[in-house]
């Protein structure tokens, strides 16, 4: 009985040994590629952070020349908004100041033009043939 017991406690293992090479050949692999993978890694690292530094500073630049561009901008807008609202206000001083009256003289005396010409126009413009309809 302990030699029957003492053989399965053999044969386990020896299976476990026969299982766990495949295991271990794949574990090795693994850690070789990661070896490789590391030392690749190592060498282009200092190359991407390099161009990530440059790339940061670039943006960095953009970023503070857009800021002076939109800062010009708001410049100019501030004083165009100036000048409009003193246009605005000039023009409201002279609207209350013109005399109302003369307004509606120029406006009827344009519209009473207008209506002229397109009478005399239609007047002295070439009449089309009358035709019979039977």
């Amino acid at each position: 009985m302990e030699n029957a017991l003492l053989i399965a406690v053999s044969v386990a293992v020896v299976v476990i040994a026969v299982v766990s090479v495949p295991v271990l050949l794949q574990l090795w692999r693994t850690a070789r590629n990661l070896a490789q993978t590391l030392q690749t890694l190592n060498q282009t690292l200092p190359a991407i952070l390099k161009n990530l530094e440059e790339i940061t500073t670039h943006v960095n630049r953009t970023a503070t020349m857009v800021d002076r561009e939109v800062e010009d901008f708001s410049a100019t807008l501030r004083r165009l908004r100036g000048t409009l609202g003193l246009i605005a206000g000039v023009e409201e001083i002279v609207r209350r100041n013109l005399n109302l009256a003369f307004v509606r003289r120029v406006r009827t005396s344009a519209a009473v033009a207008k209506g002229a010409r397109v009478f005399l126009e239609q007047l002295l413009s070439r009449q089309p043939e009358k035709t019979d309809c039977r």
